[in-house]
Order: C-alpha cells, then structure tokens, then sequence
C-alpha cells in the first residue's frame, strides 16, 4: 500500500483558499439569516395590522345589517299596512298597526343579533367539545 504523500505548498494554499471561502459563505449566510428575520417581523407585524382592519370590517358589516334589519321591518310592516286599509277601506288604522309591528319586529331581530356569542376573528371555534385537550 502506498504511502500518503505530505501536503504541499499548493495545498496550503487551496486549503487558505477554501477557509476565506468558506468565511464568505458564512458572512453571507449570516447575512441572509437576518434578512429572514427581519421579513418574518415585517410580516407578522403586517398580519396584525390586518387583524385590526378585519375586526373593524366586521363591526361595519354588523352595524349595516343591524340597520337594515330595521329598515326592513318597517318597511314590510307599513307596506302590508297599507294594501290592508286600500283593502278593507280603513284608511290609516292598519298602516299605523302595521308599522309599529315592524318596527317591533326590527328591534327584536337587533336585540337577537346583539345577544349573539361573539367569537374572535381568526379562531375556529365552533362551540363543540374540544378535540385533544
């Protein structure tokens, strides 16, 4: 079996080589680690800036339907009110009935809307037993 030959100079060299090589890899890895880091922050500060927006969106959207559960409702009352009294010839007594009917109605269906649980944007919870807890 023959011997190993002994480095030479050239391989000194190669081997000096390949450490500042290796140095430069390192310092750009390192270098690219910290880009990482900074672009998770930004995106995780990004994501609860959209968590804010979106609880704000749905507070408009139950305020929206709030408003027109309430519209509604005094609208179908007054309207079947009135085709009432043109039908039985009672001129405001069924379109004064009717609209305070709806306009009970409406109160009824926010107070319903009001007296649901809320649940956080974001979560999935759907009220049923909780799966390996």
């Amino acid at each position: 079996m023959p011997k190993p030959e002994p480095p030479s100079r050239d391989a000194d060299k190669a081997e000096a080589g390949r450490s500042s090589d290796e140095q430069k890899l390192r310092a750009r890895l390192e270098a690219l680690k910290s880009e990482l880091g900074d672009a998770k922050a930004r995106d995780e500060a990004e994501q609860q800036g959209k968590s804010g927006s979106s609880s704000n969106a749905s507070a408009l959207g139950a305020g929206m339907r709030a408003a027109s559960e309430m519209v509604a409702g005094v609208l179908v009352g007054t309207g079947i009110g009135f085709l009432l009294d043109r039908f039985f010839g009672t001129k405001p007594w069924f379109l004064i009935i009717f609209m305070m009917l709806g306009m009970a109605a409406g109160f009824r269906n926010i107070y319903r809307l009001g007296m649901r649980p809320t649940v956080p944007p974001g979560s999935n919870d759907r009220g049923g037993p909780q799966q390996g807890h």
